[in-house]
């Protein structure tokens, strides 16, 4: 096992890495020339976020369940018809069910 290599994320490497070409200045010129640069405007990314600027992770927590599979397959049957997140349907259940055992 001493000559196992560490693991390095592809995601994190440029493709010149991965291709081993050598970096030339001959190669960068003629890549800036046929390749303009093309970034979107900053206004191209508007949020749709409707909570504010706070992380999903900061405002969920991740639960698991066990669920009867009819259901379940209804639950996910609702969620893609009236186009709405899980998540959603799932907090609006919960919020029904509190206020329904909390009145009694």
């Amino acid at each position: 096992m001493a000559n196992k290599k560490a693991f390095i994320n592809p995601l994190t490497r440029s493709s010149e890495e991965s291709l081993h070409r050598p970096h030339s200045p001959q190669d960068t010129a003629t890549s800036t020339q046929t390749l303009p640069a093309v970034r979107p405007p900053p206004s191209a990314f508007h949020s749709l976020r409707k909570r504010g600027n706070n992380a999903f992770e900061k405002t969920h927590q991740r639960f698991t369940g066990w669920m009867d599979k009819q259901l379940k397959q209804q639950f996910e049957t609702l969620a893609q018809e009236k186009s709405v997140s899980k998540t959603s349907l799932l907090n609006e259940a919960i919020a029904d069910l509190l206020r329904k055992y909390m009145q009694q």
